[in-house]
């Protein structure tokens, strides 16, 4: 079973069909549910936010994987642009715990049947550009480098039982809120490419594919970004 999270993003939408191909899924979305019906695809609503709705699904949840060898997707995420000095505490904890925190606790949900089953795969979806720190992205940053220090460790804690933990770093795909920005936006974005293009959507899938499938693929950062 492949296990989402922020199914409302763009970019897990369109992956979807692709992956539901290969497997079961479990799809966690927050605002909008993806609108992809396969009769193998399940879909649960979860505001990443709301630590006490996340304890009241657990039960549910971990009664749906009980029988399932896992891999967990992470691609829930907030960003909020905004330079350092001007960030509030509010701006701050939402953001690390819709990027960080909720990832966490659901990867202790489902630890203890990756380690019966001696089977896992964790894949943190981030950035190139959240890797690299750019102006005004302290809180997205801040957020997945803790998600990163977190896949680094827990995939020297658990790689015995056969359980890896990757990241994929993106970087421009013509999706969600690449298509909003104006025209020479788009254009300096893609100076920074070789290629002077976007990613598609099948190279994404690619490397999911590939990690699933890899049991010595651990404590990994991929970069799917042409080179920027």
């Amino acid at each position: 079973m492949i296990v989402i999270l922020g199914g409302s993003s763009s970019l897990a939408s369109k992956l979807l069909p692709a992956l539901a191909k290969k497997d079961r899924i479990l799809c966690f979305y927050n605002k909008n549910k993806p609108n992809v019906k396969k009769k193998n695809i399940e879909y649960i609503k979860l505001n990443f936010e709301n630590f006490k709705l996340l304890e009241l699904v657990k039960k549910n949840f971990l009664k749906k994987i009980k029988n399932q060898k896992i891999s967990l997707i992470n691609f829930a995420s907030i960003k909020i642009d905004k330079l350092s000095l001007f960030i509030n505490d509010q701006e701050l904890n939402k953001t690390l715990n819709i990027n960080f925190i909720s990832f966490f606790k659901i990867i202790k949900f489902i630890l203890p049947n990756m380690i019966e089953k001696r089977w896992g795969r964790v894949i943190s979806i981030s950035s190139t550009g959240g890797m690299r720190g750019d102006k005004g992205t302290f809180l997205y940053t801040t957020s997945k480098h803790a998600s990163l220090g977190m896949i680094k460790s827990m995939s020297k804690e658990y790689g015995k039982y056969n359980i890896t933990f990757n990241t994929i770093n993106l970087g421009n795909f013509n999706y969600g809120l690449f298509t909003k920005l104006s025209k020479n936006k788009k254009q300096k974005l893609l100076s920074s490419v070789p290629s002077n293009k976007t990613g598609d959507i099948e190279n994404i899938q690619n490397a999911i594919n590939f990690i699933i499938k890899s049991n010595y693929v651990n404590n990994s950062e991929i970069s799917i970004d042409g080179g920027m």
